[in-house]
């Protein structure tokens, strides 16, 4: 029985407006960090103690009953494969993030990274879920040059790509782009708040042994006096975490992989809006631009399928 235009539609929004909301969330997350690090705190410190708040929050809810769970021995096995899957390229990816970071300038690592919508456009088409229209290469056409345009004023003269740079990168944009394609249809039984919360959970295993082999003693610094650290960690492990990993897996099991990863191109247009805020700079013509072309690839991202096939399509169980 096919679904009702109206009732699609407002799936569809609903789904758009989650992957919004999370990208707007995270979006913030560059200068929370940065007051974090600025208080001594170590990025795979700060990464693992983000996904421990997220974790126990999310937690808590599922085991004191106030979010749905289901019983993880019940799963079909295919289910808690691709659920484990989910649970060790998030937490992957989170980590080769931070050596990337070490290997080449932030901007460069950024602009590798956030490419992932093409790898998932990709990797949903071979799979058959999501077919590659001419309307959807145009949405990312239109994505990619705004990308360029929103983080290319980052990038200074200094900024010189590196092997191991340019490789890490990719590999945490395809940890990424794995991550969005296996939630839809992955795991649909798992409730969103219960995946989520193993998900952070894997991410503070995965962040947390890092850290304790990188720097040692050294974790317990200065900055576990320091109220701004924690203020920032809080707001990174709630706002920056929790919620927003909530909202992108209902938005890709409502809308799809690929609608899901061009929206959630809005993260770093956010994050440059928040970083000239709170340095109190203007943005320039071109990252406007930039910021308006990725709006214009999200539009046409949603519009895709409709424009392809001629008929509503629901693109997510």
């Amino acid at each position: 029985m096919a679904a009702h235009p109206g009732a699609t539609e407002g799936r569809q929004l609903g789904g758009l407006l989650k992957v919004l909301a999370a990208a707007s969330a995270l979006g913030t997350l560059g200068p929370v960090a940065a007051l974090a690090y600025g208080e001594g705190v170590e990025p795979a410190t700060f990464s693992a103690l983000r996904a421990g708040i997220g974790a126990a929050i999310l937690g808590g809810l599922v085991l004191s009953r106030r979010r749905p769970s289901v019983s993880l021995a019940r799963l079909a096995i295919r289910q808690r494969a691709l659920l484990a899957l989910a649970v060790a390229v998030n937490g992957l990816m989170n980590l080769v993030l931070f050596f990337a970071f070490g290997a080449m300038a932030v901007g460069l690592v950024m602009v590798i990274f956030y490419c992932y919508p093409v790898l998932v456009a990709l990797m949903s088409a071979a799979l058959g879920r999501e077919g590659l229209t001419p309307v959807r290469i145009l949405a990312l056409a239109f994505a990619c040059a705004g990308l360029a345009l929103v983080l290319g004023s980052q990038l200074g003269p200094e900024a010189h790509a590196t092997a191991a740079g340019v490789a890490l990168a990719g590999i945490a944009a395809t940890c990424h782009a794995v991550y969005l394609v296996v939630i839809r249809g992955g795991f649909d039984d798992v409730p969103a708040v219960q995946v989520t919360a193993l998900v952070l959970a894997g991410g503070l295993a995965i962040s947390g042994t890092a850290a304790l082999m990188i720097e040692g003693a050294g974790v317990a610094g200065e900055w576990l006096a320091s109220p701004v650290a924690w203020a920032a960690i809080v707001c990174a492990g709630t706002f920056g975490a929790a919620l927003p990993k909530v909202w992108v897996v209902g938005g890709v099991r409502l809308i799809g992989s690929t609608r899901t990863a061009v929206a959630m191109l809005m993260e770093p247009v956010v994050a440059v809006v928040v970083a000239g805020a709170a340095l109190g700079q203007r943005l320039t013509a071109l990252e406007l631009a930039g910021g308006a072309a990725i709006l214009v690839a999200v539009v046409l991202a949603q519009l895709a399928p409709r424009v392809s096939q001629g008929r509503v399509a629901v693109e997510a169980g």
